[in-house]
C-alpha cells in the first residue's frame, strides 16, 4: 500500500501526486488480493484450487476495478486535497484535464493563499489573496527597513492582480505551488498496477459523503485506517478518499469528471508578469 505524504509547504505540488497515487493504491489494492500469507479454507472447485473470498471482499474488488478504470480514462476533474498536519491545515482544490488546462485555488498557509490559471500547460497567472499578501508583508518587516519597503511596494502592485510567472528556461512557474500537479496524464500515470498481495479491503454498506450516496471501500492496517469511496448511483467513479497515519488526517474528493476546464487568461489589466519587476521572475516576494 502506497503511504500518505509528508508535510511541507514547498513540496505542495509534488505531494498532491504523492496523495493521489496513495488513493489509487488504495482502490487498486482490492484487485490484487491472493491467497498467500493468508488462512482462509481454499477448494478445489472446477479443475482449480479457488479461495473462498468473502463476499464484501469480492464486491469491494468489483467495484474499485471499475472505478479505477473510470478515473485513469477521465478526460477531466477536479481534486481537492486537504490536510492536517503539524504545520497547520493545508489544502487545494484543481480542476485539471488532458491539456494541462488547469484553474483552482490554494492555501499552504498564511503566506501561500490564492488562486491560479493555467493555460495548456504553458502561461500561469497565481493571484494572491489579500491576507496572504498582508502575511508577506509581515514577515519582511522582520527582516529590515530596505527589505520592508521592497515588499511592500512589490505586494501594492500585486493587490488584485493575477501574477504571470514566466514559463520558459529559468522561469518560476514550475516552483509555484501548486502549479506541478496541473497535468493530469502525470496525475493518472502514477497510479500503481499491481497492489501488495497482503492488503484486504472490504466494501461496507451504502453511506453518504460530500453530500453524495457512496460506497465506502475502507482498509484497517497496523493502527491506521484508509477509507475511499465510490459512488452509490449509477457508474461507481471515485467520490473521495480519508486516512489517519501518525495522527494526520488527509481528506481528497473527486468530482467534475469530464467536464470542461475554464481557463482563460485574465484581462491585461488585471495581470502583472513579475519578469518585469522580480529578478528572474522569482525575486517579487523575497524576504
Amino acid at each position: 500500500m502506497g503511504k500518505r505524504v509528508r508535510t511541507g509547504a514547498r513540496a505542495a505540488g509534488g505531494r498532491l501526486r504523492r496523495t493521489a497515487v496513495c488513493a489509487v493504491a488504495v482502490s487498486a489494492a482490492v484487485g490484487g488480493l491472493a491467497s498467500c500469507g493468508t488462512d482462509r479454507e481454499v477448494t478445489y472447485a472446477g479443475g482449480s484450487l479457488e479461495e473462498l473470498v468473502p463476499e464484501d471482499e469480492k464486491r469491494g474488488r468489483e467495484l474499485a476495478t471499475e472505478a479505477m478504470t473510470l478515473f485513469r480514462d477521465t478526460e477531466s476533474v477536479r481534486i481537492a486535497v486537504e490536510m492536517n498536519t503539524p504545520k497547520g491545515h493545508q489544502k487545494v482544490s484543481l480542476h485539471v484535464d488532458r491539456e494541462s488546462n488547469c484553474t483552482g485555488t490554494f492555501d499552504a498557509g498564511p503566506a501561500q493563499r490564492g488562486d491560479l490559471i493555467m493555460i495548456a500547460g504553458g502561461s500561469t497567472y497565481v493571484r494572491f489573496s489579500e491576507s496572504a499578501l498582508a502575511e508577506i508583508r509581515r514577515m519582511a518587516a522582520g527582516r529590515g527597513p530596505e527589505t520592508a519597503a521592497r515588499v511592500r511596494e512589490r505586494t501594492a502592485l500585486a493587490s488584485g492582480k493575477y501574477l504571470k510567472i514566466p514559463t520558459g528556461p529559468g522561469g518560476g512557474a514550475r516552483r509555484v505551488m501548486p502549479v506541478n500537479s496541473c497535468d493530469l496524464d502525470k496525475f493518472t500515470h502514477a497510479m500503481p498496477g499491481s497492489p501488495g498481495p497482503d492488503d484486504v479491503i472490504k466494501a461496507l454498506p451504502e453511506t453518504r459523503r460530500h453530500g453524495k450516496a457512496v460506497i465506502p471501500l475502507v482498509e484497517d492496517k497496523e493502527g491506521d485506517k484508509t477509507s475511499v469511496y465510490v459512488a452509490a448511483k449509477g457508474k461507481p467513479y471515485l467520490v473521495g478518499f480519508e486516512a489517519e497515519e501518525n495522527g494526520e488526517i488527509m481528506t481528497m474528493r473527486m468530482s467534475e469528471y469530464g467536464e470542461p476546464v475554464s481557463a482563460v487568461a485574465p484581462a491585461a489589466a488585471e495581470t502583472l508578469d513579475i519578469s518585469e519587476v522580480g529578478p528572474g521572475g522569482g525575486g517579487l516576494f523575497e524576504v
